[in-house]
């Protein structure tokens, strides 16, 4: 068997196995170490320059924590540990940044080009890079070189069973008798406590400097235990999970929904989807890695460049107006909605406010947050857990405490609108945003 030492920042050294260390080699994977793990995050937090690659290996050696913790067998864990690895190699450049516009163009996510991927359905080379492999195993030819079959992945990566229906990956509130499906697996991957997020937590809060995302990691798994199925805690792991799903809450707020953040994103978004249709292949552009935008961005013409030179030089839109979810009514918040799922809608609107403020077209962004935060982290919402007393009973999460039902309910960007333009154009664009949105 052929072994490799991974040296990382987070969890120290560790061991990846035959099949994962062969995975480490595929072009699949290389690629993700050209995308940055949040985006254009490091404009705002200078440290933030890690990518996809290594948070993949940290999921899978947590992912290894977690089988151990609840007893799986050496073929249970080698699954969650593959899955952990692949569960990102879908992703196409800045990560979530641009992935509602390729998903709308393409009729691809990252998630189904991470299923392509592993089931052979799809190929990242793009036109011209195969020449550089003299040969080359793809990923589900090695999975199946190791006796996994490549479904299998798949599955615990989407949460479905092998034959493709969706699983219920959480108990049904309330029930007593649990079914006999075991999601164990899934869950480790993807669930309301993962090894996703337990990385991308420790590891997100390390890079930014934020230390809301430091969690006691290791206590919570320790505490995790296999029971009718699913995961379960025991009581005495309270306060680690408690920690967690706070941390989660606060990272969202201070870093991943952080305003110059979202304005950053707004920016590059709006570049890539001012291009030309007929010059921009959406699955294409899904293969490419960070800086590749940025040259097809430059090639495309001169607001896509000079877009791209105030990102280079940090010279960014600033907000003209904005609105907290308190200060509207629901027919606003209604109107905002229909505005935030409608690309074309929300484009015309935009330029009619640059025309009317006279600000050249593509320099006003409107963005409605919690939109953005329904398609990168749709677990935000699932914070209920079963606990085990010391009297050897199980009860809801929220049964022991009200954090569940504060944490499901809290707003993890305090704006629910941004409109975004030039400095010297701030008060014109605030003024028709004003009458145009919401007179």
């Amino acid at each position: 068997m052929s072994e490799k030492v991974i040296n990382d920042t987070i969890h120290g050294s560790f061991h990846v196995d035959d099949v994962r260390s062969q995975l480490l080699k595929t072009p699949e994977f290389n690629k993700l170490s050209h995308i940055k793990q949040l985006g254009l995050a490091h404009l705002v937090f200078p440290g933030a320059h890690h990518t996809r690659f290594e948070h993949s290996l940290g999921v899978s050696h947590v992912g290894g924590l977690m089988s151990d913790s609840l007893k799986l067998d050496a073929d249970e864990k080698q699954l969650v540990q593959v899955a952990g690895m692949l569960h990102d190699v879908g992703h196409g450049p800045y990560s979530h940044t641009l992935e509602h516009i390729l998903h709308e163009r393409g009729g691809v996510d990252h998630m189904s080009v991470t299923m392509g991927i592993i089931t052979g359905d799809h190929d990242v080379l793009r036109a011209g890079e195969q020449s550089v492999f003299s040969e080359r195993e793809r990923v589900p030819d090695i999975l199946e070189k190791h006796g996994i079959e490549p479904e299998q992945i798949a599955s615990l990566i989407r949460g479905t069973d092998a034959m493709g229906t969706e699983r219920n990956l959480f108990w049904n509130e309330g029930q007593d008798v649990f079914s006999d499906d075991d999601h164990t697996l899934a869950n480790i991957v993807h669930g309301p406590v993962d090894c996703d997020q337990i990385d991308y937590l420790l590891r997100d809060a390390h890079f930014t400097g934020v230390r809301h995302g430091i969690i006691d990691h290791r206590h919570l798994i320790h505490n995790l235990h296999r029971h009718a199925g699913n995961i379960a805690i025991d009581e005495s792991g309270l306060p680690a999970l408690e920690g967690m799903l706070t941390a989660r809450a606060l990272m969202y707020s201070a870093v991943y929904f952080h305003r110059v953040t979202r304005i950053t994103e707004m920016m590059l978004s709006s570049a890539v989807e001012r291009m030309d249709i007929e010059n921009s292949d959406p699955i294409d552009m899904q293969r490419m890695v960070d800086a590749e935008i940025w040259q097809v961005l430059d090639e495309q013409g001169d607001y896509q460049r000079d877009i791209i030179r105030r990102i280079k030089y940090r010279q960014l839109f600033k907000v003209a107006l904005t609105r907290r979810r308190s200060d509207l009514d629901e027919e606003q918040v209604k109107a905002l909605l229909q505005i935030a799922t409608d690309s074309q809608r929300r484009r015309a609107l935009e330029d009619e406010i640059a025309s009317r403020a006279k600000v050249p077209e593509g320099y006003v962004c409107i963005d409605v947050p919690s939109v953005k935060l329904l398609l990168s982290e749709p677990r935000m919402a699932d914070v209920d857990i079963r606990v085990r007393g010391e009297d050897g009973r199980y009860r809801w999460f929220k049964e022991h405490t009200p954090m569940a039902d504060a944490l499901r309910t809290r707003q993890v960007s305090q704006a629910a609108l941004y409109v975004t333009t030039m400095s010297s154009a701030t008060d014109a664009v605030a003024k028709i945003a004003e009458r145009l949105l919401f007179a």
